[in-house]
């Protein structure tokens, strides 16, 4: 057949085809371009519009007790709604060679003791200068965990981040830095970086559905940190002998009929109240009554002095209000201490100093009181290292707590949880906690391997919680404590119940170090280095290695203990002993529960 010229050939098909008239109008239709795939009749299969391009991003995470491992894969489940295929990476297994190809990147770490990478990051840091090719194209957006109680807050988070844009990487989204009730701020984070790098190929009917609020975790327990359980504390004894410069006290929580379960490695969250003599000092201080609304934590209105009692920190001074006394009071010294630039001088002003100390210092500045709590942070938990094992005391929760109590500037100081717990929680009545979980702090899987322990005074609480798991189950893997404290006669922390395990051979090696029975100090890492070559044996036998206690300090001398014991023993350059301590922590055989 000749087509006419100018004369468009639309195809159609032969009267004899087996359509109904409708089903044969639009495949005519669609044969000649009228109309679309997805407009057919009922009946008539159509073939699918090609998928939507999937768009790769990896979610990175460091985290030392599981929070920002959950929140990581809830960042992937969010990410996957939005048109992402998310792929999920614990910092040390994601190499930094990575970050040249990877177009997008979310990271959620912690930081861990004082401002440092926690312990499943620290590979990943310290490689990322000399293997990260450069400049990075890799958008980014970091969310840091932290506890404002501590100096360096987020400080992993915010180091981390800096790097990364020095590296070349493009910041994304700004980090968030959350507290430790972050739940709210890690939302607000979420929702915004997935819409920074968000998926040009959704519609934007889908768009504007995808940022909606994000679901909560669906697989929080029934009573957690934003629902605690009103427990009872059953018991509170004292563990140091008279004479003790110390008060360390056991306390015992019964669940009742909460369902609530932990493991051995846990730790068990206390919500405190703060001490009623203080809250009156600052009323007074401020010339209210105590009964004026206020704000509560959770917004709803309270009363003031139930705000202070119950929902406000009032001891740490927080930076909004030194800024506020800086600006309203003149005071050149509260100037300098505001200023950008100010380092350590800030530090060392707010050791041992609290709010009351500013609030006298400066009588002449007012606040109303909605002003005041405006200024303060919202009073958080406590956590505390469980002692006990469910295998031997299911229905109860041990604690092993140090009671602070110290002087400074002429004034009595109380630690807010220690203290409630020791003079009177008992008679105020139901107990506010919740379970912490912790991952990444469990005894050995294998009931057969070594473990070592190191956790000098309240450090102990895990260990002892430890060595009742593995009595339970019977097993046969060799256990080794390292303890240590003041005073043998005074601080020997559960001596009678340690004694016994060893001589029923739970507990193989018990290495003491009481740091004043003599002249010169001694602590746990010199007994580390006492005994090298048979703690090297232990660890070329497979041994895990456990460390519980203060970050500062402890954590790190028994750390370059541990890299010389390795080195001296293994006769090594430091290099090689870095080395294989490096790859206990990647075989996950060096694990930490620091404060």
């Amino acid at each position: 057949m000749e087509a006419k010229e100018n004369q468009q050939f639309i195809p159609c098909l032969p009267e004899s085809a087996p359509f109904t008239p409708e089903q044969r109008a639009y495949l005519n239709g669609f044969l000649a371009g009228l109309f679309p795939r997805t407009s057919a009749p009922a009946g008539m299969p159509v073939q699918a519009a090609p998928p939507e391009r999937l768009l790769p991003l990896s979610v990175l995470f460091g985290s030392q007790t599981g929070n920002a491992e959950k929140l990581a894969k809830r960042i992937a489940k969010e990410a996957g709604k939005r048109g992402f295929a998310a792929t999920v990476y614990e910092l040390n297994k994601y190499p930094p060679t990575q970050l040249a190809s990877d177009e997008r990147v979310l990271i959620v770490t912690s930081t861990f003791g004082d401002g440092e990478p926690p312990d499943n990051a620290r590979t990943f840091w310290t490689s990322l200068d000399s293997t990260t090719p450069k400049p990075l194209r890799t958008r980014f957006s970091v969310c840091a965990l932290g506890d404002s109680n501590y100096p360096k807050f987020c400080g992993f988070g915010k180091d981390l981040d800096s790097k990364l844009e020095l590296l070349g990487a493009q910041r994304a989204h700004p980090r968030a830095d959350c507290d430790l009730d972050f739940e709210e701020p890690f939302t607000k984070w979420l929702n915004e970086a997935l819409s920074k790098l968000g998926n040009a190929n959704l519609a934007p009917a889908q768009l504007a559905q995808s940022r909606n609020d994000i679901e909560p975790d669906a697989t929080s327990p029934k009573y957690s940190r934003a629902n605690p359980f009103p427990a009872t504390l059953v018991a509170n004894r004292k563990l140091n002998g008279p004479g003790s410069e110390k008060d360390t006290r056991h306390f015992e929580i019964a669940l009742g009929d909460s369902e609530l379960s932990y493991e051995a490695g846990d730790a068990m969250g206390v919500f405190a109240r703060n001490c009623p003599q203080l809250v009156g000092e600052v009323l007074a201080t401020l010339r209210f009554s105590g009964d004026e609304p206020v704000p509560g934590r959770d917004g709803l209105e309270v009363q003031l002095g139930e705000a202070l009692l119950r929902h406000y920190e009032i001891t740490k001074i927080p930076p909004a209000l030194l800024k506020w006394l800086a600006e309203r009071s003149g005071d050149q010294l509260l100037k300098k201490l505001t200023a950008p630039d100010v380092n350590g001088e800030l530090s060392r002003y707010l050791r041992g100093r609290e709010i009351i100390d500013l609030l006298l210092a400066h009588l002449e500045v007012k606040f109303s009181p909605t002003e005041f709590v405006a200024l303060l942070k919202k009073l958080q938990p406590r956590l505390y290292s469980i002692s006990s094992s469910p295998k031997t005391s299911p229905n109860h929760v041990h604690l092993t707590v140090n009671v602070v109590r110290y002087d400074s500037l002429a004034r009595s100081r109380k630690g807010v949880c220690s203290t409630f717990l020791a003079e009177r929680a008992e008679a105020i009545g139901p107990l506010p906690i919740f379970v912490q979980t912790n991952q990444n702090f469990r005894p050995p899987r294998d009931n057969h391997a070594p473990m070592i322990m190191v956790g000098p005074g309240t450090g102990i609480a895990p260990f002892r919680a430890f060595l009742h798991e593995r009595q339970a189950v019977g097993a046969t893997g060799k256990n080794w404590l390292f303890f240590g404290d003041q005073r043998a006669a005074t601080d020997f922390l559960y001596h009678e119940e340690l004694g016994t395990m060893r001589s029923d051979g739970v507990l193989s090696r018990l290495d003491l170090a009481f740091s004043r029975d003599q002249a010169e100090k001694v602590y746990v890492q010199h007994r580390m280095r006492e005994n090298a070559d048979e703690l090297f044996l232990w660890l070329e036998s497979g041994a895990y290695f456990y460390v519980c206690g203060d970050a500062t300090r402890m954590a790190k001398d028994v750390d370059t203990a541990l890299h010389e014991v390795v080195q001296r023993a293994a006769s090594v350059p430091f290099e090689k002993a870095a080395e294989y301590v490096t790859n206990l922590r990647k075989q996950n055989r060096y694990l930490r529960d620091v404060y």
